[in-house]
């Protein structure tokens, strides 16, 4: 173990703005390892649905993230980067890495933001994720093969790059620079989302700051947005020749528009005029969105070409739409929104997958050592989805307390809550409102969408009324609170 990275688990099991905590009897060593097992015993905790499924639990687009960067391709409507980090992570070795891997990376960004609000990580981090482990969503994402647990990461490392950078080590800075900037690049719908954040942020700064002083954390938010999406754009161009966030994204906001009947409405009113090859397939769409746009029978498969196919008719059919019938589009787009942010149960997603839709193929390909443990599980038995009703309640009661004391917090204690965290309730009660909006209206409402954000409102709620000082010195002085640069 170097100095250097001795001296940053050192700070983990400091206080907050770097004030020691007492070490009678013990040394380096001893802290070091105190601080590494509240992260372990964190990172546990945090996928422990995994072990009680017997294998870590995958999705229907599991296969897409595994088989990316395993066979070498370049998905229509998937970025690559989380195909890479299960490649780095896995190393074609197991499966269980990756969600070890993505246990750690959440503890220690939770124990970032703990110490930030002046919580001590040693005593503190195994508790929250304890919480966290029977109150919320979180460790259903966090064992699972997917990027959604990246949702909730972007909005608390921009947070800490925002508003508590000064807490943080060199070498944490960058580290936190960089694990945002490959949160918001994992998943298409984290980049409005990152954007709206920072967005927020900026406003709160120049409020109590102005100008002058606010660009610059402002830009440390933005940042990571503006990486990502140069690193999508050079992805696409380099692999599709087309320099793109987002070639295909055309054919989900398509569909979106037909299925809420906008588009629908005005497909029918101008065919067969327009020439569009949905046309002639109008009386053969399936009952929901997913079905047109995944079953193998769908007529976009048999008819239209396939998604990339069919993608340039799916722009002309989305600005026929915005075009004709704006006002319905939107009010489609809130009932969407609105519909999404009750929608945060955890059993979307957690049916059995058998192949050739699941990652059985791939698993039995590249680790036929977990082909059984896969096949076996309770998930692929098709018992898990009955497993995690029996959670649904609890964690509805915690997003609802959640939400409420962010919301109590802000309304009765705004002038005297220090302003970094006052920001953090802001921020989580914004990204939980914008993570409806852009995954209900674009894509469609769905229980998994809001699932993977809202733990996020009981632990900045609990960490906030657990750990805060509500009444800083400098507030009792009378001096208004200011957001640190």
């Amino acid at each position: 173990m170097t100095a250097a990275v001795a001296e940053i688990m050192l700070r983990q099991t400091q206080g907050a703005f770097g004030d020691p905590e007492p070490t009678a009897g013990g040394g380096a060593l001893p802290r070091l390892a105190v601080a590494v097992g509240s992260h372990l015993i964190a990172a546990l905790l945090l996928v422990w649905p995994a072990f009680w499924n017997g294998y870590p639990l995958v999705f229907a687009d599991t296969g897409t993230y595994l088989g990316q960067a395993l066979l070498h391709y370049l998905g229509w409507d998937r970025p690559p980067f989380y195909s890479l980090f299960l490649l780095l992570t896995h190393w074609q070795v197991s499966l269980w890495l990756p969600v070890l891997a993505q246990g750690l990376l959440v503890a220690h960004l939770l124990g970032l933001v703990l110490r930030a609000l002046g919580r001590s990580e040693r005593a503190a981090l195994p508790l929250a994720a304890a919480a966290l482990a029977v109150l919320t969503p979180l460790p259903w994402f966090a064992a699972q093969l997917m990027p959604d647990i990246f949702t909730g990461v972007t909005v608390l490392a921009l947070w800490l790059l925002g508003f508590r950078l000064a807490v943080l080590s060199l070498g944490e800075r960058v580290y936190v620079v960089a694990l945002a900037v490959f949160a918001v690049a994992v998943h298409q719908s984290h980049l409005p989302l990152a954007l709206g954040v920072a967005l927020v942020g900026g406003v709160l700064l120049v409020g109590r700051r102005g100008w002058r002083q606010a660009w610059r954390p402002t830009l440390r938010m933005v940042l990571p947005a503006l990486v990502a999406a140069v690193a999508l754009v050079s992805v696409n161009a380099i692999g599709r020749g087309s320099a793109s966030l987002s070639p295909f994204g055309m054919v989900f906001l398509a569909t979106r528009v037909i299925y809420d009947g906008p588009g629908l409405a005005v497909a029918r009113a101008q065919c067969p005029a327009v020439g569009w090859r949905l046309c002639g397939v109008l009386g053969q769409l399936p009952g929901w969105h997913n079905g047109f746009l995944w079953n193998d029978d769908s007529p976009l498969r048999t008819e239209l070409g396939g998604a990339e196919a069919w993608a340039p008719e799916a722009r002309d059919i989305v600005m026929a739409t915005l075009r004709a019938r704006p006002v319905a589009v939107v009010q489609a787009a809130l009932g969407n929104t609105l519909a999404q942010l009750g929608l945060f149960g955890i059993g979307d997603g957690l049916e059995a997958w058998p192949p050739p839709h699941g990652p059985q193929p791939l698993v039995a390909r590249f680790f036929p050592q977990e082909v059984r443990a896969l096949d076996t599980s309770r998930q692929q038995q098709g018992r898990l989805v009955a497993d995690s009703r029996n959670w649904v309640p609890l964690h509805a009661a915690a997003v609802v307390l959640g939400t409420a004391g962010l919301l109590g917090l802000l309304l009765l204690r705004w002038q005297r809550l220090p302003a970094p965290t006052a920001a953090l309730a802001v921020l989580v009660l914004a990204a939980t409102l914008g993570n409806a909006g852009i995954a209900g209206a674009l894509s469609g409402p769905a229980g998994r969408y809001q699932a993977r954000i809202v733990w996020l409102l009981p632990f900045v709620s609990g960490a906030l009324a657990a750990g805060l000082r509500l009444v800083p010195q400098h507030a009792a002085a009378g001096l208004r609170p200011r957001f640190p640069g």
